[in-house]
């Protein structure tokens, strides 16, 4: 490399536009991959690039103000020659660690399907690319600097590095390993660190051409300046600030930074720098805080207070004993009325008798909050909506637990993961060992197929045990947290009834959809604003439309009058309403809280009060089945799809040290701490269904008696279970029942580990 272009002395204006010319180049490149990345997450790229760019003009023109100062003490103390071998080995190796690194997590983001496994060995195999990145260039420098002492012309030496660099932004840029665009921002802050490394060291040592560095003099700082001035107005105007900052790598960072700086009332959402926060004095308003329809506030910032929703079965259920018995009366009589009038046996065909065609469908990572079905203002789930009016939908439902894992697993086993053989690992193989509930409806006479869209719901991780028909087409090609996958399955899923319908025998299908798990990907449309709360709710509109399909397929069939519907979510996502994101941690409504309606032949049109687990699944098909349900913890929701009161025990719902006991309306939740001990809240749901009253103290009966449940860690069978002591709804009194069983503690499910979906 030759000597710094400020060995040749110039006027000090020009010298400082030529400076901040160089400082912005490097800038204006740097921000390509950061615009392709926020214009892959449906940012346009102008805008984008404008604010990575205006980012990279704040830290890297001032970087080239103080580079040749620097350099002239740095050349004093280790000789001008030392200088230029530096900076081209600094960025052969930005240049060699960015190519290498990027095709790394290529390869494993293509290959592991778990995030902290796939960070791990990143991380780990990274060190050493670093390593031997650093050799290689240092090496290169050596060969490089006895080549120019042999008379080798320096731009051929000075094109080694510019080539290295354009191939490293190239690499970085594509498709493949553009970090935020695939959900990994950590990886595109690494990499947007080497190309700000590689691109700086080239801008600030490379000797320019006499014509470029006397039209920079005129135009590079009036350049600059602008790139940062207009960067900054579209910070604050454009909608694609929250996506450059979501997407990663240096310029989503530092607008991280810069937003929870902007945030004052601590609720985790900033007013500035993409972060939306329509008022900094109420820590309940923030995007993706819970709207309360028709209370005057805009409580998620979306520009708008839904009107309030009518309820369908009256009202909601008062958490007061009186109010509760009062209402339970009037249930009892409803049943009695009904009962005298001959409907009250009308309903799901009794195993004896013709036995329906089930269909389970499980929405993964749907909240039922989100869905229109349960009164979102946006019509996300009209298709739902046209199930829910032949059938029974229950207004309380909750997932298994908030993790992907153990949420999934009782889908097929019928029994908890902790009670479910598997081999152990960072996503367990099932054991061929359990009796899978497949196998148990084979047993009874049902044709069973499955439709899955997730990674590891494989044959060859054990979920195809008992399955006639087992599609898991959807994923091989089109990974399911990068691409969309509703479609495949949905066409797969009418394949696999077509198939399992030709002959008399019932069948029994699961179809699984996972599209509205992260990452969310914008749809044509069903647009419902920029964000990632926004994206996720057309997320769940598409697999709306999607599973319409379906049930229009299975309609126009011969089989349509014999088939029962049951859609369920798998759990939820939050999107910072108690200081998380995401799912898999915390046990809050947000994230346990899910849709659940059966519908179809023979069920009595209606909404339920009664609270009932994702357990319930399995025991509810198995007596719709005639099937065994032997050993399965759920209680079966067949009374009240004919009509009868609906009896349900307090149960269990688990997150990573954490567990929750639901006995509506009250819910406890147990958080381990770090030092061994438990941390309680009790919380009423019918009064504070955003849960931000803690009630552990003010009522200490409660909490003791819920506490005692959460103590034993079971899901109690029926029988096993004692008698509610809380006030129960209205439609669903508990009758009184005889004294429970002794049950011995029980051995706590294993937390996922960091990562674990």
């Amino acid at each position: 490399m030759s000597d710094s272009p400020e060995s040749e002395p110039t006027p000090r204006l020009a010298a400082f536009g030529e400076v901040s010319g160089r400082g912005w180049l490097a800038a204006a490149v740097a921000a390509i991959p950061a615009g392709l990345r926020a214009a892959g997450l449906g940012a346009p790229f102008a805008d984008s690039w404008l604010i990575a760019a205006a980012v990279g003009s704040c830290v890297l023109v001032p970087v080239a103000w103080l580079v040749p100062r620097a350099a002239r003490g740095f050349r004093g103390v280790v000789g001008r020659n030392a200088v230029g071998s530096l900076a081209s080995a600094a960025a052969l190796w930005a240049s060699f660690s960015a190519v290498a690194l990027g095709v790394l997590g290529a390869i494993l983001h293509d290959k592991t399907h778990h995030r902290g496994l796939g960070g791990a060995a990143f991380g780990i195999v990274g060190v050493a690319v670093l390593l031997g990145a650093a050799i290689a260039a240092w090496r290169l420098v050596d060969v490089g600097e006895r080549l120019r002492a042999k008379g080798t012309p320096k731009a051929w030496l000075a094109a080694v590095p510019a080539l290295a660099a354009l191939v490293a932004v190239a690499v970085s840029a594509s498709p493949l390993v553009r970090g935020g665009a695939e959900g990994a921002p950590l990886r595109a802050g690494a990499l947007d660190v080497l190309i700000f490394i590689t691109l700086g060291a080239l801008a600030f040592s490379s000797r320019l051409p006499d014509a470029l560095r006397r039209a920079l003099a005129v135009v590079g700082l009036p350049l600059a300046a602008f790139t940062v001035i207009a960067g900054s107005v579209r910070v604050e105007s454009s909608s694609a600030t929250r996506l450059v900052s979501q997407s990663g790598g240096v310029a989503g960072a530092v607008l991280g930074v810069l937003e929870r700086w902007s945030d004052r009332d601590g609720d985790g959402h900033g007013a500035h720098f993409g972060g939306n926060d329509c008022d900094e004095g109420a820590p309940a308003r923030h995007p993706g805080a819970e709207e309360v329809p028709g209370d005057g506030l805009d409580s998620d910032c979306d520009g708008q207070d839904p009107p309030a929703v009518e309820r369908h079965d009256g009202g909601a259920p008062s958490s007061t004993p009186a109010a509760s018995a009062t209402g339970a009366a009037a249930s009892a009589n409803a049943t009695a009325t009904s009962a005298a009038s001959g409907t009250a046996s009308e309903g799901v065909p009794a195993p004896s008798g013709e036995r329906p065609d089930i269909i389970v469908v499980t929405l993964d990572t749907v909240r039922a909050d989100r869905t229109s079905l349960y009164g979102y203002a946006k019509k996300t789930t009209p298709n739902l909506e046209k199930l829910a009016a032949t059938g029974a939908v229950f207004e309380h439902a909750y997932a298994v637990a908030a993790d992907t894992q153990r949420a999934l697993v009782p889908m097929v086993s019928g029994r908890a993961l902790s009670d479910t053989p598997h081999a152990t690992g960072e996503w367990p193989v099932l054991d061929d060992k359990p009796d899978m509930l497949a196998e148990r409806l084979g047993r009874a006479g049902y044709r069973t197929g499955a439709v899955t869209s997730f990674t590891w719901l494989r044959r060859d991780r054990g979920f195809a045990q008992g399955f006639e028909v087992f599609d898991d087409s959807a994923f091989h090609d089109n990974h399911p947290e990068r691409r969309v996958t509703g479609a495949r399955a949905i066409d797969a899923a009418i394949a696999a009834h077509a198939e399992l319908a030709g002959g008399d025998k019932p069948l029994y299908l699961w179809v699984h959809l996972f599209d509205a798990h992260a990452r969310y990907l914008p749809h044509p449309g069903l647009s419902f604003g920029t964000g990632d709360a926004n994206l996720y709710v057309g997320e769940i509109a598409y697999i709306d439309r999607e599973l319409g399909r379906l049930v229009e397929a299975v309609g126009k069939s011969a089989r349509s009058n014999r088939t029962l519907w049951l859609v369920h979510g798998s759990h939820g996502e939050a999107f910072g309403e108690h200081g998380s994101t995401g799912h898999g941690a915390q046990v809050f409504d947000e994230v346990l809280h899910v849709p659940m309606l059966v519908a179809g032949v023979g069920v009595k049109p209606r909404r339920i009060e009664t609270a009932v687990s994702v357990f319930d699944v399995a025991a509810t098909v198995m007596e719709l089945a005639g099937a065994q349900a032997q050993g399965l913890p759920g209680v079966s929701l067949v009374p009240a799809l004919r009509g009868d009161t609906l009896v349900r025990p307090a149960f269990l719902a688990h997150g990573n040290r954490r567990v929750a006991v639901i006995d509506w309306p009250l819910k406890l939740t147990g958080f381990e701490q770090k030092n061994g001990k438990i941390a309680l809240t009790l919380f009423d749901l019918a009064a504070d269904p955003a849960e931000k009253t803690d009630l552990a103290k003010s009522r200490p009966d409660d909490t003791k008696r819920l506490d005692e449940l959460r103590q034993q860690r079971v899901e109690r069978t029926p029988d096993e279970a004692a008698p509610s002591t809380s006030a129960a709804p209205a439609e669903t009194a508990a009758k009184p029942g005889k004294p429970a069983k002794p049950v011995k503690p029980g051995k706590a499910p294993k937390p996922p580990k960091p990562g674990k979906r």
